[in-house]
């Protein structure tokens, strides 16, 4: 059984993957050492506590077995584990605690391949077939983050073909298409070196801490844009400026900010994609007959409309 076929206060016994794991100290007096803990059976993450902790604790990226009580405190579910130890291995599948993506990724690719077909400009194509010739398995499998938007195996991939369908659907007279489609293509190219996704969970790599997906990015679009005879200096530079300004504010992390048409439409698609992600989420999860979602951390804290959810 899964954490979602449990009810509040139902005992639950099985195998979790361990995503964070900290030691903390009660108020009391003398404080006691616990453990805060988010576990993950391979489709929902929750928070766990063990009180009274001793000895050493679970690491990150490897499965426990645990007894617990499933609660509730301020309206979040929650683990009070009693019980737990190292799972050995040969006791589970390490890849059924990876979430994944809830579409076909096949049917995906396919819908991303038609749009890249009908890119006319010669440099932007070469660049587009050199990147995916080497990188499109990872850039299949790569989640797009740890957490939040497409935090689950092909997350990238879905990701990528909405910020494609926004740009094509936001794409004025006077925007050079061939240009925002491509940039909306290798947007998040870094990712794929971002995350490791080959142990039980998804966890930031080295180089994803030190330079983030935009660095990254744009180093592989760089390396093999020498493998691009038609690609200019001047396009090359235009594509970069997409990567590098995507997130729209230098406190969000881009190193500049949008300055052409493309990259204006590009920033906007993006953050129409994740927003629409989440409002989804939330709009999925509301019960049947409710009017609005609960409230959305993510997005202003605001609860948003249901609509057609009375049936």
């Amino acid at each position: 059984m899964k954490l979602k076929d449990y009810s509040i206060g139902q005992s639950i016994s099985g195998y979790m993957a361990v995503k964070q794991c900290n030691i903390r100290q009660t108020n009391q007096n003398p404080p006691k050492d616990y453990l805060d803990l988010l576990l993950t059976d391979g489709e929902i993450e929750i928070i766990a506590r063990v009180w009274d902790h001793t000895g050493q604790p679970p690491t990150v990226n490897t499965i426990i077995y645990t007894s617990a009580k499933l609660t509730q405190y301020r309206g979040q579910n929650q683990l009070n584990i009693t019980e737990w130890r190292q799972a050995n291995q040969g006791e589970y599948t390490q890849k059924n605690f990876l979430p994944v993506c809830p579409y076909d990724l096949e049917k995906l690719w396919s819908r991303l391949k038609e749009t890249m077909v009908n890119i006319k400009d010669l440099g932007l194509s070469q660049i587009l077939r050199s990147v995916f010739g080497k990188h499109y398995k990872q850039f299949q499998e790569a989640p797009a983050a740890l957490y939040q938007h497409g935090a689950y195996l092909g997350g990238l991939l879905e990701h990528t073909c909405g910020v494609v369908e926004q740009c094509l659907r936001l794409a004025t007279e006077e925007t050079d298409i061939d240009l925002l489609i491509t940039g909306a293509i290798l947007h998040d190219i870094g990712k794929i070196f971002d995350y490791d996704w080959s142990g039980c969970v998804i966890i930031m790599t080295d180089s994803g801490q030190l330079l983030g997906h935009i660095s990254q990015g744009m180093m592989i679009i760089n390396n093999h844009a020498t493998n691009c005879s038609d690609l200019s200096t001047e396009r090359l530079n235009l594509l970069l400026h997409l990567i590098a300004s995507h997130h729209g504010k230098l406190e969000w992390g881009s190193p500049v900010e949008p300055l052409t048409r493309e990259a204006i439409l590009l920033h906007n698609a993006d953050m129409l994609d994740v927003q629409l992600w989440k409002l989804a989420q939330a709009q999925a999860k509301t019960p049947v007959g409710e009017k609005w979602t609960d409230k959305v951390w993510s997005l202003n804290n605001k609860r948003f409309w249901v609509s057609n959810n009375n049936e």
